[in-house]
């Protein structure tokens, strides 16, 4: 085998890493795609908008434009985000109906920015999470455990975040 053919099947075998944003969430951590936060900023006023889905904690002003804001443990049905001095708000871009909005998504704490190398993900489980499996991109093999890679199309679906309550 030449040594160029070599290289080339060392290429395409060789894993690839992505970077991910890990963060806490109810002493949990979790993580999504670096690239899907535009920013993360401190946590601020949120004004309540009437009639939204209950994870919807409202709208905030972030350099001038109008965020709607999801709390992701509300979203997740595990309860409440209780505010705290490190809670954050990730600003997200998400693409809905071939228009890019941006979301807020409550966090509890920032934890770090670091590599998950594709050989260390694996399939969600059927069972064995607390957050359903349809929020679930996939689990990332990080520091020795498994962390959940949320999948922010699904947690971010305007068609489930717009059910209005009465």
């Amino acid at each position: 085998m030449s040594s160029s053919s070599k290289r080339m099947i060392e290429e395409v075998v060789e894993p690839t890493k992505r970077q991910y944003l890990l963060f806490i969430l109810d002493e949990t951590l979790y993580a999504i795609g670096s690239l899907r936060a535009q920013e993360i900023v401190e946590y601020s006023q949120v004004t309540k908008v009437p009639m939204m889905s209950p994870c919807v904690k409202g709208v905030t002003n972030i350099r001038g434009n109008i965020v709607p804001v999801i709390d992701l443990l509300q979203r997740f049905n595990l309860g409440t985000t209780t505010i705290g001095s490190k809670t954050s708000i990730i600003v997200i871009n998400h693409l809905s109906q071939g228009q890019e909005i941006q979301m807020g998504v409550i966090i509890d704490e920032v934890y770090e920015v670091d590599d998950i190398s594709s050989i260390d993900l694996k399939d969600t489980p059927e069972f064995g999470s607390k957050v359903d499996k349809k929020f679930v991109q996939n689990m990332g093999r990080y520091n020795k455990d498994y962390i959940a890679i949320l999948d922010m199309e699904a947690i971010l679906d305007l068609d489930e975040l717009s059910v209005t309550v009465d």
